[in-house]
């Protein structure tokens, strides 16, 4: 495939029952709002211990960055506000106790924040790849609350249900016990084999980066990298926003789970939304080719091109009719 860029989807323009539009939010102004300082460190999936091939069904080599920078002083406390606005609509599933998914048909400030071009310019720079907010809404914006109970862990140890994705704290790490950000340092793979065999994790490959303060994140290929939330361990507050991207070159396979989507999210709308994602998807696809056209003999790359659109198309046909059948994937707490 040639370097076509796919479009953007617009976000849509039907406000979805239950989702009241908040009053009285700040206004978003990226100016104000954003200190975007680029991350020191990077660590590539090889050094995550994946294969070549592993790493070629993804859109870049990109696995996790260092702490950095999102938000300025005035962003995170206007963040902090749009997040307790938000909390009273918090739901739960089998891995996360309290959270709020599609707050962005909700608050434009969210929304505003997390389809920010800058942001999105500085997202696609770091994983060395072009990127445009994600397509599904409810993969934009979504906050993770502590659980009442101390000690319960906030997230289990997962892969996420996209490719890219940056976890920032809204609230200030610095201010309660416990609540760190973990990843492990070793492949989906390994992880995998380790609960199945009854065996821990090695303690010697979990790491928590050290967050300063609110506004700060770490940006990584949330589907390649196992990670979670842990529990505060004295009562407190904190509180989590997830923001997740889709690569521009849609010739990388999809990885949207909608399986596991299904779960979490209202069906009418998990459903829609991931029906309205693969449609862009596919759209971006053919658009690519007419831009590409040229006269050529090349009939098997032609019908190539088609398989691939018609295995698209097919694959979304499968996860929709058989999303009732999943379950929450998840690796537990240890």
């Amino acid at each position: 495939m040639s370097s076509y860029l796919a479009n953007p989807l617009e976000f849509p323009d039907v406000q979805p029952q239950g989702f009241p539009v908040l009053e009285n939010e700040p206004v978003f102004d990226p100016a104000k709002h954003l200190q975007i300082e680029m991350p020191e460190t990077i660590i590539s999936l090889k050094e995550f211990g994946y294969s070549d091939s592993d790493i070629a069904e993804c859109p870049c080599d990109f696995g996790i960055t260092n702490v950095f920078r999102i938000l300025s002083d005035e962003g995170a406390k206007c963040m902090l506000e749009v997040a307790h606005l938000l909390e009273p609509y918090v739901s739960s599933n089998a891995r996360i106790a309290r959270n709020v998914r599609g707050g962005v048909y909700q608050s434009k400030f969210l929304r505003d924040l997390c389809q920010s071009d800058e942001l999105t310019a500085a997202v696609s720079k770091i994983c060395g790849t072009h990127l445009l907010p994600h397509t599904i809404p409810h993969q934009l914006g979504h906050m993770n609350y502590n659980p009442k109970e101390v000690g319960e862990n906030v997230d289990k140890w997962h892969f996420d249900t996209l490719r890219i994705d940056f976890v920032m704290f809204v609230t200030d790490p610095n201010s309660v016990e416990g609540g760190e950000f973990e990843y492990y340092l070793g492949t989906k793979h390994e992880v995998a084999e380790l609960k199945k065999a009854g065996k821990p994790l090695n303690p010697d490959k979990i790491k928590a980066p050290v967050m300063p303060g609110p506004g700060y994140a770490v940006l990584q290929q949330g589907n390649m990298v196992v990670h979670r939330a842990k529990g505060l361990t004295q009562p407190g507050e904190r509180i989590t926003m997830v923001n997740g991207y889709v690569p521009r070159d849609v010739s990388f396979p999809d990885y949207t789970r909608f399986d596991q989507l299904y779960l979490v999210d209202p069906p009418h709308m998990a459903a829609s939304e991931y029906s309205r994602h693969v449609s862009w998807m596919g759209r971006e696809f053919l658009h690519s080719r007419l831009q590409d056209f040229e006269f050529n003999e090349d009939k098997a790359k032609m019908a190539e091109d088609f398989e691939k659109l018609a295995q698209m198309m097919v694959h979304a046909a499968e996860q929709l009719r058989n999303a009732d059948e999943a379950k929450i994937e998840h690796f537990g707490d240890g």
